[in-house]
C-alpha cells in the first residue's frame, strides 16, 4: 500500500521512468545537479510548492494511474488545487447511481451523523489542549438533528474556536493559525477528494454544501469530523505566534495525513482512515443506513505521528 507523502518545497524537473518518480534539482550546497527517485506505487500525495518546478505530461498520466493526488500551491505557498484520478472504479456507474438516487431522509440523516461527530471532535480537542468547553459542545453534539435543522454546527464552531484561540480569534482572518488550519484543511480535502473520485462518487454532489461553483462539495462534506484533527496539531505542536509559515510547520502538517485515528474500532492512518470512511459511505447510501457510515474520533491515543 502506497504510505509516502512528497513535498517539492524547491525549483525542480519532475518526470517519470519506469514507474518511478524522477526528481531532477540542484544540490542546496554545492550547486550541482541531483536526481533523486521514488516508486510511484509508495506515493499518496505529491505536493508541488516551489512554483517554479516542471513537471511532464507523462508524469502526470502515471500519477492518475497510481491514484496520486497532486496538489499545487499558490503564492502563499497554500495549496490551492488538486489533480484527481478519474473513472478508476469498476462499479462507478452503480456508484453514481446510488449517489443520485439518495432519498432525502437518508441524506439528512448522514449529515446529522457528520455534524454530531464534528462536535464531538471539537470537544475532544478542547479537552486535550487543556481548554474549558468541552460540555458545552457535548451539550450541543447531542442536540443535532436530523439536518442540523437547529443549526447546532454554527453554534459549535463559535464557542469552539472562542476556547481554543481566545475570543480575539477570528476565523478567515490573514493569520498564522488560520494559514496553518487552512493548509491543513486543504490536504485533507484533497485526500476525501481523491478517495471519493477513486471510488466511483461524483465529488460535486454533495450531502449538505451544494454549491454549483464547488466540484469538491462532497469532499467538503465528509472532510468536517477531521477539521478538529488539524487544529489540535495546529493548537498543541505548532507555535502560533509565528510570523510566518515555515517548511517546518508545513512538514509537520503535511504528516497529518499519517497520524493514526480511530474509525469506529480499528485504527488507521489518517489517509487509510479516509478510504475506509468512503468506502462505508457506499455502504450506508446501499442500504439507506445512515449509521453505517463510518467516522473518524479524535482520542488521545492516535496523536502519535505514524512512522
Amino acid at each position: 500500500m502506497s504510505h509516502r507523502h512528497v513535498m517539492v518545497t524547491r525549483s525542480a524537473k519532475l518526470s517519470c521512468r519506469n514507474s518511478q518518480l524522477v526528481i531532477r534539482q540542484e544540490d542546496e550546497i554545492t550547486g550541482e545537479m541531483c536526481e533523486y527517485t521514488i516508486p510511484l506505487e509508495d506515493i499518496r500525495t505529491l505536493l508541488l510548492e516551489d512554483r517554479q518546478s516542471i513537471i511532464t505530461s507523462a508524469l502526470l498520466a502515471r500519477l492518475a494511474e497510481f491514484r496520486i493526488a497532486v496538489f499545487t500551491c499558490d503564492d502563499k505557498h497554500l495549496p490551492n488545487g488538486v489533480l484527481l484520478p478519474y473513472g478508476q472504479h469498476s462499479r462507478g456507474p452503480k456508484i453514481m447511481r446510488s449517489q443520485l438516487d439518495m432519498k432525502r431522509p437518508l441524506v439528512k440523516r448522514l449529515w446529522q451523523a457528520i455534524v454530531r461527530r464534528k462536535i464531538e471532535n471539537q470537544a475532544a480537542c478542547l479537552a486535550l489542549c487543556g481548554c474549558s468547553g468541552e460540555e458545552g459542545l457535548l451539550a450541543l453534539a447531542n442536540r443535532v438533528a436530523s439536518g442540523d435543522k437547529g443549526s447546532m454546527e454554527s453554534l459549535a464552531a463559535r464557542m469552539y474556536f472562542k476556547h481554543l484561540f481566545g475570543k480575539a480569534f477570528k476565523r478567515g482572518s490573514d493569520d498564522f493559525i488560520n494559514s496553518a488550519m487552512n493548509y491543513g484543511y486543504a490536504l485533507v480535502r484533497g485526500q476525501v477528494a481523491r478517495s471519493l473520485c477513486a471510488f466511483g462518487f461524483q465529488p460535486s454532489i454533495g450531502l449538505q454544501h451544494h454549491s454549483e461553483l464547488n466540484n469538491f462539495n462532497l469532499a467538503d462534506d465528509l472532510m468536517e469530523p477531521y477539521r478538529p484533527i488539524v487544529d489540535y496539531v495546529v493548537a498543541s505542536e505548532l507555535d502560533v505566534d509565528s510570523p510566518v509559515l515555515s517548511k517546518l510547520h508545513k512538514r509537520r502538517l503535511m504528516q497529518i495525513l499519517t497520524q493514526m485515528v480511530w474509525l469506529e474500532n480499528e485504527r488507521y492512518d489518517l489517509t487509510a482512515s479516509i478510504e475506509a470512511m468512503v468506502s462505508s459511505l457506499s455502504n450506508a447510501i446501499s442500504t439507506e443506513d445512515p449509521s453505517a457510515l463510518q467516522l473518524p474520533r479524535l482520542t488521545e491515543v492516535q496523536m502519535g505521528v505514524y512512522e
